[in-house]
């Protein structure tokens, strides 16, 4: 099974160990699925966390959990699609990306993700939602 994270997952799983999102990251450790990403996608993860460590975290180090992330990930050019697909068209890109890979699960936290339920067949759920269906 093939899984995209948006940025507010993986930023939530780098820098809060106890969350969530990093429980729900920890899947692909344990090889339960692969992960999707796009060069676009690689770019916002790093700017928002170097934006984040800036702010919060000045000690900590994202690079190495994106490092990670980037190797462990299947690199994919988003697929072109018509017409408006989300409320907030910066996220265009992570429906985009999840359908080059056919991906299964686009998880998220996003409101304007989470209400498109199930774009061109990929389902759209919480990291929660993720770690039930896995049982994680």
């Amino acid at each position: 099974m093939i899984v995209v994270f948006d940025t507010s997952v993986v930023v939530e799983a780098v820098f809060w160990q106890r969350s969530t999102a990093r429980r729900a990251l920890t899947g692909l450790a344990l090889r339960r699925f692969k992960t999707a990403v796009s060069q676009e996608i690689l770019d916002e993860y790093a700017a928002v966390t170097g934006d984040i460590r800036a702010r919060l975290f000045s000690q900590a180090q994202p690079s190495g959990a994106l490092a990670w992330i980037a190797a462990k990930s299947v690199c994919v050019e988003p697929m072109p699609l018509e017409g408006k697909l989300c409320r907030d068209p910066r996220d265009n890109v992570f429906v985009t990306t999840a359908v080059a890979a056919k991906a299964a699960l686009l998880v998220t936290q996003d409101r304007d993700l989470l209400a498109l339920e199930k774009p061109f067949g990929v389902s759209v759920v919480t990291p929660v939602q993720l770690i039930r269906e896995l049982r994680l």
